[in-house]
């Protein structure tokens, strides 16, 4: 495998190894862009490398091949394995987490002999990255981080960590009992995490938001208030039940029109065919990064009614935007929406949503879009979320032996 233009020969500060289970890569280019984010964010202080080793699935064939990118301060390096499974089920499990250990140590292994060995690994979402970079760390006596960005933890979840299996839970649970440090985005979930694993302390290090793109701008004269939803409108997002609540909505008021940013929502339109509000609402489809904060930027609030979050990296951007936020209370949501910046709801109460939607539309004046704005970015923008990354090492190297 070429290092080539990969990784930058630097006089590190600290060497810093980050490995993503959820990371942009050739077959999904938005899959964990949040990590992506917070690795640009840490770059502007401390020059970082990522691996990632693509989970195509032991289902879905993954050709060879690899792709390598630089930018200032960090470098990607993204890889995928040739598989083709037999048609045994356990077997081809089997067949193909071995085989991703394998492939994913043979480049670790490389990358060493190229750059030498890193002072600290920091697992970005722990399965499967986790099970390679405790191998890695028994072997070398370095130490390691988790940060879990997934609401797994919650019963609610589809794929709830109660509902894994036996050997998903033990492996979880000794990267928790081996890993030097934790952090989570969301303190909901990381309360939910300590009950389960007895953990040390862990960290709060937020989601980080690109604050030259998402920002307050002065929101256009619109002759309808303009709601907005952003998300991948996955069921776990609950969309189905948004327009319900909109069609409701409509009975009292019609000076709205909402706008459905996201993929694949060709149900969801089929879904308003032929109703009142159908001339309301917009799919723009997925759209690029930039591209989202305009639209944010030109909207006059944002709803979010999912069953199950950790902390959505769309409320914090809106907030960031100055625009409220009404949001249905799950996960670590309630950390970022309060009285000065939105509503929150009931999961699942549709009635108290359409309430939610009329007070907003009612009180709307009520909220200091620039305020909002402000306050978000001083918490969430990249530099004050670098910061506590870089606090985050600094602590546990001092605690950890010296690499010999």
């Amino acid at each position: 495998m070429d290092y080539s233009c990969t990784v930058q020969t630097l006089n590190l500060q600290m060497h810093i190894l980050w490995l993503a289970s959820w990371y942009p890569d050739l077959y999904e280019g938005k899959n964990g862009d949040f990590v992506q984010r917070h690795a640009r964010a840490f770059a502007r202080l401390n020059p970082v490398q990522v691996i990632h080793v693509v989970q195509a699935g032991y289902q879905v064939p993954a050709s060879k091949d690899s792709h390598s990118n630089q930018e200032p301060g960090m470098s990607e390096l993204t890889g995928s394995f040739k598989y083709k499974p037999w048609g045994i089920t356990w077997l081809d499990k089997l067949r193909y987490n071995l085989k991703y250990q394998l492939f994913y140590m043979r480049i670790f292994k490389e990358y060493v002999q190229h750059y030498g060995i890193p002072d600290l690994i920091h697992v970005h979402a722990p399965m499967k990255a986790g099970i390679i970079a405790l191998r890695i760390c028994m072997q070398l006596k370095i130490p390691f981080l988790i940060t879990d960005h997934s609401s797994l933890y919650d019963p609610k979840a589809t794929d709830s960590f109660d509902k894994r299996s036996w050997y998903f839970k033990k492996q979880l649970r000794k990267l928790y009992k081996n890993a030097a440090g934790y952090t989570n985005v969301s303190e909901a979930m990381a309360k939910r995490v300590k009950s389960l694993f007895n953990t040390g302390p862990i960290a709060i290090v937020r989601n980080v938001v690109q604050t030259d793109l998402f920002f307050y701008k002065y929101p256009p004269e619109n002759s309808v208030f303009r709601w907005i939803h952003v998300s991948t409108l996955y069921p776990l997002k609950n969309v189905l039940k948004i327009l319900e609540a909109f069609q409701l909505l409509n009975s009292i008021r019609q000076d709205w029109q909402l706008v459905i940013v996201g993929g694949n929502y060709q149900e969801l339109e089929t879904a308003i065919q032929e109703t009142p509000i159908q001339h309301h609402v917009f799919f723009t489809g997925e759209l690029e990064y930039a591209a989202v904060a305009k639209q944010l930027q030109a909207s006059s609030a944002m709803v979010m009614f999912s069953k199950h979050e950790n902390f959505p990296c769309t409320i914090i951007e809106a907030l960031c935007c100055g625009v409220p936020v009404v949001a249905s209370d799950v996960g670590g949501v309630s950390e970022a929406v309060n009285l000065s910046n939105g509503i929150l709801v009931e999961s699942e109460n549709i009635a108290e949503l359409v309430a939610a939607l009329e007070k907003m539309m009612n009180q709307y004046a009520e909220f200091d879009r620039q305020n909002i704005s402000e306050i978000a970015a001083s918490i969430y923008g990249e530099k004050e979320i670098a910061s506590q990354f870089l606090g985050l090492y600094e602590r546990v190297l001092q605690t950890q032996p010296h690499k010999t």
